[in-house]
């Protein structure tokens, strides 16, 4: 959930400068999002396995750019960061 910092009561967000350990400028936005915590860390063979996976997913995705100019690559992340970061674009 987004919240824009001058949206918040004096209640709320005293609340949240205390948990962030600071002041917040009005200018500021917050995105608070509830997660689980993991009850055990993974072990070092499921973190191994996960970090295999990851790297084999970069390489698949290095496969897919050969031959693409990196201007091109350059432009292609722009557009998914600005559509990501302002999707109504």
């Amino acid at each position: 959930m987004w919240r824009k910092v001058r949206d918040l009561s004096t209640e709320q967000r005293l609340a949240i400068e205390s948990l962030i350990g600071r002041g917040l400028t009005e200018d500021e936005s917050l995105n608070i999002q509830a997660a689980r915590v993991l009850s055990e860390a993974p072990t070092s063979d499921e973190r191994a396995r996960a970090y295999r996976l990851y790297l084999d997913t970069l390489d698949e995705f290095a496969r897919r750019a050969e031959g693409v100019r990196g201007e091109e690559l350059d432009a292609i992340i722009d557009e998914a960061c600005n559509h990501v970061r302002h999707p109504s674009s």
